[in-house]
């Protein structure tokens, strides 16, 4: 059985389709993530930014303190193979 060996964090707004997206694709792959929701913050947009440079849209997702993007780079690494290799051990 493999065990998550990595923290992995969702900034997410609950109407959009690509938050829900990403968190259906983690909840598929069996990844455990800390959701941060950021629908009524009053500087959403800046929230992201500050963490990943540029990036003012919502889903952003962050394995282990280092933000990968949103859900396109998320799909990316799962068709890949790369997202459960980065967040489980064997």
């Amino acid at each position: 059985m493999k065990q998550q060996t990595a923290h992995v964090q969702v900034y997410s707004v609950e109407w959009c389709p690509f938050c829900i997206d990403a968190r259906a694709l983690l909840d598929q792959v069996g990844i455990e993530y800390e959701l941060t929701d950021l629908t009524d913050h009053p500087d959403r947009r800046n929230v992201t930014a500050k963490i990943l440079a540029g990036h003012r849209t919502a889903p952003l997702i962050v394995i282990d303190d280092e933000p990968i993007g949103g859900f396109t780079e998320l799909a990316a690494l799962h068709a890949a193979g790369e997202l459960a290799t980065r967040v489980f051990c064997a």
